[in-house]
């Protein structure tokens, strides 16, 4: 099996077919996680990563060794979960409402008892829309002008759906302790 990156990304802008093979599994592990916060369920996940994966072999000419190679990957996953996102829904534009950081604060403790596959669930549940900016602002570390721009939004709508995600968040983490804590005690 190829291992070495560079000979690997030659071999595909060739077409050989296990230098694809190699590039496909050597990005998997990492790229399925980001496309797993985009999506829905496993499927939807699976279904961007082979997408955003077809567009990394059809613009491999275009990468010229600068720079971080899975940097550059993964900025064509996130842009191909945005697209996958954009069509499937049209954003509210709301007016932007300022809630204190009293509203926000979470129990510290609750971060003791959740798993990584109860935080992934959280966010999975929040509305399409919202679930998309939070994870571009929270965990992808875009400014709230460059989601506006990829998602054709206003500023003040980004922000309003952070704004939604958190507090919606909150509720979701709040109802979930007092579970567990009901739970314990019984």
């Amino acid at each position: 099996m190829l291992t070495n990156r560079d000979d690997i990304i030659e071999g595909c802008k060739k077409q050989d077919p296990k230098s694809q093979e190699a590039l496909y599994k050597t990005c998997y592990t990492g790229m399925i996680k980001l496309c797993t916060r985009y999506a829905r369920d496993a499927d939807e996940a699976a279904s961007l990563f082979n997408e955003g994966m077809l567009k990394v072999f059809n613009t491999l000419h275009q990468y010229q060794g600068r720079g971080d190679w899975m940097g550059w990957v993964r900025r064509i996953m996130v842009n191909t979960c945005i697209d996958h996102l954009r069509k499937q829904a049209k954003f509210n534009h709301q007016p932007l409402e300022i809630v204190s950081g009293d509203n926000n604060a979470i129990d510290p403790d609750i971060y003791n008892r959740l798993s990584a596959s109860d935080v992934m669930r959280l966010l999975q549940e929040l509305p399409r829309n919202t679930a998309l900016v939070f994870n571009l602002f929270v965990l992808d570390g875009f400014k709230h002008e460059e989601i506006g721009q990829m998602l054709g939004i206003a500023i003040g709508t980004s922000k309003w759906h952070l704004n939604e995600a958190r507090r919606l968040l909150k509720h979701k983490l709040d109802t979930l302790l007092k579970k567990e804590i009901y739970s314990n005690a019984i």
